[in-house]
């Protein structure tokens, strides 16, 4: 499956859906997604908004595109728009362990804890070396405040991946939390050498 990664926000790596598996469609169908693809990594949203529409016009079960809609949604911050996209992608294409996932933060992020647990947890069994997917479950249960569910996550995905910066920051977050400093401060030694920039950033949380 390729992935581009697009988006520049620290905590988690949101990446456009680019392969014919999740949208088995001709050119023109491709032709309008790797031009959303671009003007969404410009930050141009609304013209990437109507590549992808069009995408969907020409194929109506186009879950790439609904995927990556539902991505510029989310960095609008226009969660329940972000949901809907994805639960159609998940809808044309019950496989799509990435779309499964996504919907899983938008439910998070508004509020909807059993069903984003629910969602995340589906991303996982379709695919149990999705590290991100881990990652994101961990979100799921530090917005619940379920601390140790989401810190055996993030050791799960670091199991997985020891390199993978997000789950350090996660765990990071989560130790805060806790009040136990010290756990904290371990995970910015390892992200120092992983991820500068993310690593400032949870020294600064510690430091408050």
């Amino acid at each position: 499956m390729g992935l581009l990664t697009l988006f520049k926000r620290r905590e988690t790596q949101p990446a456009a859906i680019e392969s014919s598996y999740h949208f088995g469609a001709g050119s023109g169908t491709q032709d309008h997604l790797a031009a959303g693809i671009e003007l969404m990594e410009q930050g141009c949203y609304d013209q990437a908004l109507e590549e992808f529409r069009r995408a969907v016009r020409e194929i109506p079960h186009c879950s790439a595109a609904f995927y990556n809609m539902g991505q510029i949604y989310d960095q609008l911050c226009r969660y329940k728009k972000s949901a809907e996209c994805y639960e159609q992608a998940v809808r044309v294409d019950p496989d799509f362990a990435e779309a499964h996932s996504r919907l899983g933060l938008a439910h998070s992020r508004m509020g909807q804890s059993l069903e984003a647990v629910r969602s995340c947890l589906q991303a996982i069994r379709l695919d149990s070396s999705y590290v991100e997917g881990y990652d994101n479950l961990a979100t799921t249960y530090f917005n619940m405040g379920s601390y140790s569910e989401a810190a055996r996550a993030c050791n799960k995905a670091l199991a997985l991946d020891p390199g993978y910066a997000p789950s350090y920051y996660r765990l990071g977050l989560v130790y805060i939390d806790l009040k136990e400093k010290q756990r904290a401060l371990d995970q910015y030694h390892f992200l120092k050498d992983l991820d500068p920039a993310l690593a400032d950033q949870l020294y600064h949380l510690l430091s408050r």
